[in-house]
């Protein structure tokens, strides 16, 4: 197809420019194009997709909801390409730039009036560059940028959802936030909403409310207790649990179905980070909870149950950055009667912090100058941090073992 050929087919439909400058731009900065390229999101407009693939010599494909061009070998030489390139253009960096700033500043602004509780967070998208990087010169994106950050709210404002129903909340699509690019700006926005830069997906997810399926999110715990739930019924399968020395686990479809925790005692929990500890807290028989990392939506709303009856937890975990951030959130839900407890830390086996590491504590103890335990952090950052399984000595499961009862 000659250049005059092209040029009078995208007048035609003028939004294929936007798809074929990414063939331009391989073409133009390479001499051998990639076998397979992502050339923008499925519009679902059948005239659009039927002019691309003559376009491109029917090498056009739609996967999992993209467009996605497909090269064998003949048509990997930038050479090849040369027609397109003069029919479309190459494109102004200047130019390019210009309407990135505009884009950028617009979304931006709308943001702050439409979440204007959230100017902080989006000074820091913007100051970190992950709005800019996202949206680029696609207005489309910009405009998928504010149904992202309403996704955040959303989720903020409610206990538990799915990706499929935040999705169909702020998409009206069920799938668009199962995977793909904007889960993973949504994940870029809650590690910087919630200072989570490291934390695996699967665990961000459970601390702040998605849940995959509301019968595997679940709170593991090993205490005497029964409940009732909200239509009257009541459950001491816990409390036999316990007498036979196991725990119980409670899907978060049960847990936010309960009522009233019922003790016969008032109970003091052990809140245990790691696995392998709250095994051997099981074994000795003291009341323990299993955070499993940062607590998820199940392990948060039971706590707050044990709350509602003055129970009380310590919470025994990592002596880094986020094994006291674990601690303090635990705090918001229930009393928290202390640590495991750091009279012997000194005595412990120090982990050195890497520099990331390093900066990363330094930083959060700088703006977080109220954060309750602002001490141990410091000594963290001066020795090192002391694993949660190390710190299981039996004078404190006797100490424990006492306060439990």
């Amino acid at each position: 197809m000659t250049v005059e050929e092209i040029k009078t087919k995208v007048s035609e439909i003028p939004e294929a420019e936007q798809f074929l400058r990414k063939i331009v731009r391989h073409a133009t900065s390479k001499d051998l194009l990639p076998r397979r390229i992502v050339i923008g999101n499925d519009p679902n407009n059948k005239a659009l997709f039927e002019l691309l693939n003559r376009l491109l010599s029917r090498r056009c494909f739609v996967e999992k909801g993209k467009y996605v061009v497909k090269l064998p070998e003949d048509m990997r030489k930038a050479a090849y390409w040369r027609p397109l390139v003069d029919a479309i253009g190459i494109e102004n960096k200047i130019e390019s730039a210009t309407i990135i700033t505009a884009l950028e500043t617009d979304t931006i602004k709308r943001l702050k009036i439409m979440f204007n509780g959230e100017k902080a967070l989006i000074e820091s998208l913007a100051g970190d560059g992950i709005i800019r990087k996202f949206i680029g010169t696609d207005k489309d994106k910009a405009i998928q940028y504010l149904k992202i950050f309403k996704a955040y709210i959303v989720l903020k404002q409610q206990k538990c959802t799915t990706l499929s129903q935040l999705g169909s909340d702020t998409f009206n699509d069920s799938k668009a936030l199962r995977s793909g690019s904007l889960l993973a700006q949504l994940d870029k926005l809650l590690r910087t909403a919630y200072e989570y830069p490291d934390l695996p997906t699967v665990e961000l997810h459970e601390n702040c409310g998605i849940i995959d399926n509301p019968y595997t999110s679940h709170v593991i715990i090993f205490a005497p207790f029964s409940y009732i739930t909200k239509n009257g019924m009541a459950y001491d399968h816990p409390t036999k649990l316990f007498q036979n020395g196991q725990a119980t686990v409670l899907p978060w479809e049960t847990v936010q179905q309960i009522r009233e925790i019922k003790c016969s005692d008032v109970l003091k929990l052990i809140t245990s980070e790691n696995a392998a500890p709250f095994l051997k807290l099981v074994r000795e028989g003291i009341p323990t909870l299993y955070t499993e990392g940062y607590p998820n939506t199940s392990v948060r709303v039971l706590l707050q149950r044990f709350s509602e009856v003055d129970g009380s937890v310590e919470h025994f975990g990592d002596t880094d950055l986020d094994g006291y951030r674990i601690a303090e959130q635990i705090s918001r839900m229930i009393r928290l009667d202390g640590l495991y407890k750091s009279d012997r830390v000194s005595t412990l086996p120090h982990k050195a912090l890497t520099e990331p590491q390093k900066q990363r504590l330094t930083t959060f103890i700088e703006q977080h100058p109220d954060f309750p335990f602002i001490p141990e952090l410091h000594h963290t950052l001066e020795y090192g941090w002391v694993e949660q399984e190390a710190s299981v000595p039996d004078e404190i499961l006797i100490r424990t073992r006492n306060c439990a009862r």
